[in-house]
This record gives C-alpha cells, structure tokens and sequence, in this order.
C-alpha cells in the first residue's frame, strides 16, 4: 500500500509531515487528511480561539494531490465560569 503525507497547518503554524500513514488509495489519505482537520479543530475550540485550518496531501513522490480547509470559530452566547481569552469575553450575541 502506498503512503501519503498530510502536511497540516493552525493558523501561522504549519507542521510539515516526515513519517507519513500508509493507506488504501488516494480517497483513503483524503479521508485521513479530514480526520487530521477534525480533530484540529477540537484542540482549536477548546483552546478558544478561531483558527485556520489546512492539510495538504502528499503522495509518497512528495507531490501534492489535494488540499482540505476549513475555518472554526467558537463564539459563547451566555456566561460562563470561566474564559478563555479576552476576544470570548467581551463577545456578545445579537
């Protein structure tokens, strides 16, 4: 089975992928990359912050076969008894 690369990126940070995941075929690395955004994500919100997302998908030549991209933003609507970061604080619902 061939391997893939998912170079994956949080904002300004970008993680280049040197072991890489063996996997079926391209819609499998695909799939792995969407996986790798999703739980991203999590870590993001959790933290409280809104955060581009990205992953690019290598094959084992190191040429990219497709580009996954969301942006996550996690806005608090109420009080809460705690906080995140001052941007959460001060945020209000219309």
């Amino acid at each position: 089975m061939p391997r893939y690369f998912i170079d994956a990126s949080v904002g300004s940070r970008h993680h280049q992928d040197a072991e890489g995941v063996i996997v079926l075929d391209d819609l499998s690395a695909h799939e792995f990359a969407v996986a790798t955004l999703h739980d991203l994500a999590r870590i993001a919100t959790a933290e409280g912050r809104e955060a581009p997302l990205s992953a690019v998908v290598r094959n084992e030549n190191g040429k990219p076969l497709c580009t996954v991209s969301m942006t996550i933003r996690t806005h608090w609507c109420r009080d809460r008894d705690f906080v995140v970061s001052p941007e959460l604080a001060t945020a209000s619902c219309d």
